[in-house]
């Protein structure tokens, strides 16, 4: 007999979900494109580098603040009219980026870029999690992975490719312009085959909430990306101290409201769920590794062995490849291992970066940077085999009520460990460059990006550690499911 839940599932979730992966297309896109295209963007409008550094922190930061809130507000309000305001808004920030011609201009739209991105954000995860049932979310998360590998490989090829071109004499202005089609495109196929959902008995949003977690969140974020370029100064580790008693006030505050029968922006519940807390653990641990990895092989490349932006592009060509290829095999490898599968990827990638680090100091300057590509997809197949099937899981029994602020907390985790990411392990690349800085010679660059591998071994031996944990979880969850269903066959 079909149950209830079975008949609400979307038949056009399959379609729905392409429209809606386009806001991970776009964010991805958005982010690597404007890094690969900053030293065009410095030479046309004459940024310094404070303002270089603002146009991308600024960006990161808007959404980071407001992934909570924008994820609450989706439930309450609904999730496809946040995504169809959200992705609107980020289109229209997008024409305005591209026609700035100052570099406050193209700071306070990129800002505003942001905040939008925000919008749509957290609605992918959350129409995932509401819109498919158990069996299927596996494959729907894969396809996810497989589009930020896309986003991914397009952003690093294409965007290259896109600021060398100088089309119709626009330089850099095409990257921002490229998003309109895809924006207006997902906007009509949105308003027809987006299914609306709401948590049941939504209630107000809780401002005491949105007002305590922005500004905590702020606190924390702000100095990780400032800090490091302003040589630490005091302000910064107040900032982070600041931050901690702020979201202590938070947590505590959506603790008592939930006790008086409000409705919470956070319910705190959902860090009782232990897949949930110990996945957010690894998904803090891994993604670390993760941002700082890509910016400071970005640098190693184009500083240290003065590899063009359009063939450093192809140079990360295989990383997003092999993810591509390793999240759409491991929904049927993880079918037969189970949770167990996040253990294999994670040691794949541990693997590649310990094989990197021997290389680079083997090679040293006489390193030829294309030889690295092969190892690239190694790292790209081990990463696409854990990260899809690691949100899934932190996911796994998220009550829809609480899908936009479960996929708010999860996502701004994630933003929180690139910033902490890019600005420890840049610290120690850049302390490792020592005061040549930019002009530090190749041998030196293969030193500091060595250091910097070998730190994120140590960030990925602690995420195996936090993965052990959450495929106990995980393995526990899975079995008692199959009893329930069991006992209801």
């Amino acid at each position: 007999m079909t149950s209830p839940e079975t008949v609400q599932f979307d038949p056009r979730r399959w379609l729905a979900l392409v429209v809606v992966l386009c806001a991970t297309l776009l964010g991805v896109l958005d982010f690597l494109i404007v890094n690969i295209a900053m030293v065009s963007i410095k030479k046309d409008l004459g940024t310094t580098d404070a303002q270089v550094q603002l146009t991308v922190a600024g960006y990161g930061l808007a959404f980071a603040v407001c992934l909570i809130t924008s994820g609450r507000l989706g439930d309450i309000y609904g999730r496809k009219k946040l995504f169809l305001i959200g992705m609107t808004g980020f289109t229209f920030a997008s024409a305005l980026c591209g026609a700035a011609h100052s570099p406050n201009q193209l700071i306070g739209f990129r800002i505003l870029q942001g905040l939008l991105a925000s919008a749509m954000s957290p609605q992918v995860l959350s129409i995932i999690q509401v819109s498919f049932p158990p069996e299927e979310k596996s494959l729907a998360f894969a396809i996810m992975g497989a589009i930020t590998s896309v986003g991914s490989f397009i952003g690093n090829v294409f965007g290259g490719w896109l600021v060398g071109a100088n089309l119709f004499g626009l330089g850099w202005r095409p990257i921002f312009f490229v998003n309109l089609p895809i924006g207006i495109g997902a906007l009509i196929a949105a308003w027809f085959l987006v299914r609306e959902s709401k948590a049941p008995q939504a209630k107000s949003l809780d401002w005491i909430g949105v007002l305590l977690s922005g500004i905590g969140l702020f606190l924390l974020i702000f100095p990780l990306a400032e800090g490091r370029e302003k040589g630490w100064p005091l302000w910064a580790f107040g900032c982070l101290a600041a931050s901690v008693t702020v979201l202590c006030g938070f947590f505590a505050y959506e603790k008592q409201l939930k006790r008086r029968g409000g409705s919470p922006l956070v319910d705190v519940d959902l860090f009782q769920d232990r897949a949930f807390s110990s996945g957010l653990s690894a998904v803090l641990s891994l993604f670390s590794g993760m941002g700082a990895f890509a910016l400071t092989l970005t640098l190693f490349l184009q500083s240290g062995f003065k590899v063009s932006p359009q063939h450093t592009g192809l140079i990360f060509a295989p990383l997003p490849v092999g993810f591509l290829l390793a999240s759409l095999l491991s929904v049927k490898i993880a079918q037969r291992v189970g949770p167990r599968i996040l253990m294999w990827g994670l040691a794949v990638s541990f693997v590649a970066q310990a094989i990197m680090i021997a290389w680079i100091v083997g090679h040293g300057a006489g390193l030829n940077p294309y030889s690295l590509m092969p190892i690239l997809f190694l790292y790209g197949m081990g990463q696409g085999a854990t990260v899809p099937r690691l949100i899934g899981t932190v996911l796994t029994n998220v009550a829809p009520q609480n899908a936009g602020a479960a996929s708010g907390v999860l996502t701004t985790t994630q933003q929180v460990a690139f910033a902490i990411g890019v600005s420890v392990l840049g610290s120690v690349f850049f302390s490792g460059l020592g005061k040549l800085g930019d002009s530090a010679d190749a041998a030196t660059y293969v030193r500091a990006f060595a250091t910097v591998l070998t730190c994120n071994l140590a960030l990925m031996t602690t995420t195996m550690f936090l993965l052990l944990k959450l495929t106990r979880v995980a393995s526990l969850h899975t079995t008692a499911n199959h009893e329930v269903v069991t006992m209801e066959v």
